[in-house]
Formats: C-alpha cells, structure tokens, sequence
C-alpha cells in the first residue's frame, strides 16, 4: 500500500451540496444522501489515529460511480447486529455493495466480549478470498496484530466507526466522538439558560468517551453550562437506571441529563416517578428509533445526530478506491458533521425533529440483517 496515490482535495461543493453546512437544506441534503450516486458533507480529520483532537476541515464526499467495484470481494466485520445501529450500518453497506457492484461477505461477532471471534473472522474473510476487509472493531487494540498481518499480505483493511490503534489500515471513516460531544455542547451553549447536567457516557476509561467529555467541556467553557459530575458504567438499561437514580439523590440542583440512548430511555421512570419530567431534560449523544420517538412524545429533549451510518458506505468506496488505485477523497481519516435535534420538549425555538435525515441515522423500518451481497 505503500505506492497508493496521495488523497484528493475534498470539494467544497458537489451536487448541489456544500461543505459549509449553513448552505445545505433538510430537503437538498435528503435528496442528495439518498440518490443512487449520493453525496454527503463531511469533516477531514488531521490525525493518523482514531481519538484525537486533530483539526477537522469541512468537505463533500462523492462515491466512485455505480458498478465501480464489480468484480471486487469486500468482507466486513460488525460487532453485532442487536441493535438499531449496528442494523442501520448492515443495511448501508449491502445498499453501498448492490450500488458498486461489489460482493460482500458480511460477520458480526456477537458482541463486544468476542474478541477471539472477531479475529478469527478476519482470518475467515482472508481465507474466503477478501480483496478488502471493513473492520467494525470490537476492540481498540485487541485485532492490531492481525490487521497488520493481513495488509503485510496486500488486502486493504479500512478501519469503520469504532477505531483501531493499528497505523496499517488504508483509511478509516470514524464515528467521531469528539464532534458529537462538542455539538451537544454548543447547543446548550447556544440556548442560554442554566444547565446544571450530570454525564452519563458510558464505561470508564474508553479513550473515546473521553474524548466526547473533553470536546463538550472545550465548548461549553466559561459559559452557562455547568457540569456538575460524571457517572461512569455499562451501558446497559438496569445500570444505567441505577446510575440514574443516584445522581438524582446525590445532585439534586440537577436539570440536565446527558448520556447514551439508554441513559435517557432509562432516565423517563425515575423522572416521571418523582414528577420531574418537566424539570430534569435529557438529551443522548447519539440517535436510535427509541431516541426518535422519545423525542416525539416529549420523553427527551434532544440528541446529537451524527448522521453516522453514510460511513460505511464511506468505508465502502474507501475500499474501492484503495483497490482501484484510486485517490481517497479528502483523506485517510473521514467523520461526518453532526447536528443537534430537538423534539417539542425543548421549547418551539427548538424543536427541529422534522429536520432529521432519518436515512442517514436509522435503518429503514424493519429491517433485517443481510449477510451476503453477490
């Protein structure tokens, strides 16, 4: 890989969209994100490794054309497939597949203690004669050894959402923590009124988690955002109630609940149970279908929309290119800008729920995991 052509400039502009996001409509960016040969704005991140807080440069990504990558076996490696994200990122990359004419090879691990599992699949896709491996990573660090050894062999190996320490990958296409957090952060900075919000990010010492904290407090310094502390556990629904319900007796002057999805799914029954629901808001760092309609019925308040799930389909046309020989666009490191809903319990100022792109945040409605594309 080493020979592989320098990136290309992302442009500023491309099919009616504008790296500027101030330039882009919720009725130009649907069409545009959902044609055949779609395009999206982008962020090109400054930085060889997954969690930094390198400088992010506005761009637009546009795909190799259809039929590209016939011919081409792409195998991708997914943590799981219980949830709606991780369904929402199968159904990107066998529509991106269909689209280039690429056949897929699709293994989901089971969950994120399946570290054995998943290296074992990477084997698989070697052996079942991948030309490119997409890794959704259940681990930082745990599948280096065998990444490298796969590229030392030629076969590109893009590194998809959730990051990998390893410097051997082609590209990556990174769910970007920092930018999620820092929007969130803005947005609270950009409403004014007093926010006394206790964090729930999800386990200790996850670099990336970390890295979601450091951006929000960056935005919010010195502003009417006062975070009052962070509480740290799995993310599962059971703990983060109990998480919850502690910080609601161990901070009382608390209005702000800030967390995963499952925070704030979590958080609407001790709320409604002490009639707090108009006192305490809640708002998610991502999206899911729960999220979505908790913000429908006024049970949350708000959510960082990372748009996340065109990146496997960035991770995709990565892939394409590298075996292409083609430039990448922008460079080897993409995240997506993200925005921040509100639903009607933020106030009519706010509420901008119909502004959400769901094709770009939640797999259709149900959809069932696909795990082969010919």
């Amino acid at each position: 890989m080493a020979d592989r052509p320098q990136p290309a400039a992302a442009p500023l502009e491309a099919a009616g969209i504008f790296a500027d996001p101030s330039k882009n409509t919720f009725e130009s960016l649907t069409k545009a994100a959902t044609a055949t040969d779609w395009t999206v704005p982008i962020e090109v991140i400054n930085c060889g490794t997954p969690g930094c807080d390198g400088d992010r440069t506005p761009g637009v990504y546009t795909p190799l054309p259809a039929g590209s990558a016939k011919g081409k076996n792409i195998c991708a490696l997914l943590p799981h497939v219980k949830d709606p994200y991780w369904l929402g990122i199968d159904e990107a990359l066998v529509s991106e597949a269909r689209r280039s004419g690429a056949s897929l090879q699709v293994y989901e691990a089971g969950g994120y203690t399946e570290i054995g599992k998943q290296i074992d699949q990477l084997s698989n896709c070697v052996a079942g004669g991948a030309d490119a491996v997409l890794v959704g990573a259940v681990s930082n660090e745990a599948l280096n050894n065998k990444i490298d050894e796969i590229t030392a062999q030629g076969i590109p190996v893009i590194d998809m959402i959730n990051g990998v320490t390893t410097t051997s990958v082609s590209g990556r296409a990174l769910f970007d923590y920092c930018t999620l957090g820092g929007n969130l952060g803005k947005h609270l900075k950009e409403v004014g009124e007093p926010v006394k919000a206790v964090w729930f990010p999800g386990p200790a010492g996850v670099g990336s988690l970390e890295q979601l904290m450091s951006c929000f407090k960056e935005q919010t310094a010195g502003s009417n955002v006062e975070l009052l502390g962070v509480q740290y556990g799995d993310t599962g629904k059971d703990a983060q109630l109990d998480l919850v319900e502690n910080a609601l007796e161990a901070y009382p002057e608390m209005n702000y609940v800030l967390g995963s999805a499952t925070t704030v799914d979590a958080a609407t029954g001790p709320l409604t149970e002490r009639r707090l629901q108009d006192q305490v808001k809640t708002a998610s760092y991502y999206f899911t279908p729960e999220v979505a309609s908790l913000l429908k019925s006024g049970g949350a308040t708000c959510s960082s929309a990372g748009n996340d799930l065109v990146l496997a389909k960035v991770s995709l046309d990565m892939a394409a290119r590298t075996l292409a020989g083609e430039p990448l666009v922008g460079g080897a490191h993409i995240g997506t800008p993200a925005n921040v809903i509100c639903g009607p319990a933020a106030g009519k100022k706010w509420n901008n729920l119909d502004q959400l792109i769901r094709e770009l945040n939640l797999p259709s409605e149900g959809f069932q995991p696909v795990f082969s594309v010919n």
